[in-house]
């Protein structure tokens, strides 16, 4: 009998390790994560999808049980088209927690079968967005714990 992977969503642009950290608890709790990479249309992101997926893939590389996916539409069609019922979310502060309570109740009204589970960020990544990451990069003063050697390599490749 297969693990279904537990869902993790995101656009992660770029993916940062407060991500990973999320995707490393998730693993310990359930077996098996897809980290899945929806696109949205109402962000431009500095990355194309296929980049974010190698990037995902390269940071996840040593970690058995993930996989990677992307999906170009809405989280519950994805995950009811697979009888996926179980999505973590990682929330970093209380406005994060607000939003993301707010998307659970409704993508719960359209897929009723769907669970969210929040994990809270680890301890210092409360500021990590990769909105920061970007711009602490353009900066010159990325934190090296914010991403993971892979991440860095493909932000010196694009900015």
């Amino acid at each position: 009998m297969s693990i279904k992977p537990v869902i993790f969503q995101g656009t992660f642009d770029p993916f940062t390790n407060g991500h990973l950290a999320i995707v490393k608890n998730a693993l310990h709790l359930f077996g098996a994560v897809r980290v899945l990479l929806l696109v949205n249309p109402d962000k431009t992101p500095l990355f194309s999808v296929e980049e974010r997926k190698e990037m995902i893939a390269a940071a996840t590389a040593d970690l058995q049980g993930v996989s990677v996916d992307s999906f170009d539409g809405l989280l519950v069609d994805y995950m009811r088209a697979r009888e996926l019922k179980i999505c973590v979310r990682g929330v970093r502060n209380a406005a994060d927690a607000a939003y993301e309570i707010n998307n659970a109740h409704l993508s719960q009204t359209l897929y009723p079968d769907l669970c969210t589970l929040f994990l809270p960020c680890p301890l210092g990544f409360s500021e990590v967005s990769s909105s920061s990451v970007k711009s602490a990069y353009k900066a010159g003063t990325l934190p090296d714990c914010w991403v993971c050697p892979a991440v860095y390599e493909y932000l010196s490749a694009k900015m």
